[in-house]
């Protein structure tokens, strides 16, 4: 429930800011969405980047503290990751909007020079990293996995998700967490059997191998984009899980 004007020109903003666009909403848009003047909008925020920055920063600081709180020590890779795709659900509930205005805006961090946007995103991918680097090293995720590349098509499968079902993610979010983590760790453990072999792209996606990856991981989404022939696989085996199950 937003409770205050501040948290209610958030909401609006990132509502108009995932399906428009930052370069496409004015200060106007956002000030009528709320229902007050413009010049009575800067009353709370000095700008648009400055909103923009709130509900970016919020977002992507919550998760890495409940990706902290998740961590159980002992538990294995599977369990930690199905923790993990959990936490990044229940977090995309409680900041509506936020993964997809972060997924639409690849250069978020170079439009903010504090470095704290780039800093947390870091922060977040090391969870994901160290949780398949440990499977793959104990020996639960087979060891011919590239776990950079895992990684990134899960985490991005997870904010594709989120996305697709933004409308009735908070009642599907367990659903949704089950069909990743069957889609993914089943099919990385071996455990499940799949009815026919899953296409392969022409090509794969290039890593850099510069050494720029880890200072640019906010500006990782435009060779992100350069996965879909993979993650597009993956997609259509959760849509055709849930649909079984449905239909």
């Amino acid at each position: 429930m937003v409770s205050t004007r501040r948290e209610e020109i958030l909401f609006h903003a990132a509502k108009l800011f995932s399906e428009k666009g930052v370069a496409g909403t004015t200060v106007r848009d956002i000030a009528d969405e709320v229902g007050i003047l413009s010049g009575s909008l800067y009353h709370y925020f000095g700008s648009k980047d400055a909103i923009v920055f709130e509900i970016v920063i919020a977002y992507v600081d919550d998760l890495n503290e409940r990706y902290e709180a998740a961590l159980v020590p002992g538990e294995s890779g599977r369990q930690r990751l199905d923790r993990m795709v959990a936490v990044s659900i229940d977090t995309a509930v409680d900041h509506p909007f936020a993964t997809e205005i972060y997924l639409n805006e690849s250069a978020l961090g170079a439009r903010f020079g504090d470095g704290r946007i780039e800093k947390a995103v870091r922060r977040a991918n090391d969870y994901w990293a160290d949780a398949i680097d440990g499977g793959v090293a104990s020996g639960e995720f087979r060891g011919d996995l590239d776990p950079r590349q895992f990684h990134r098509m899960l985490r991005e499968s997870v904010w594709s998700t989120v996305r697709f079902n933004r409308a009735t993610l908070a009642a599907d979010a367990d659903r949704l967490r089950h069909d990743l983590i069957a889609v993914f760790l089943d099919g990385a453990t071996g455990g499940r059997v799949r009815s026919a072999p899953t296409p392969v792209a022409s090509s794969p996606a290039p890593v850099p191998t510069d050494g720029s990856g880890d200072a640019g991981d906010v500006s990782e989404i435009a060779e992100l984009r350069r996965d879909v022939c993979e993650l597009k696989e993956a997609i259509r085996e959760l849509r055709a899980l849930r649909e079984a199950r449905d239909g």
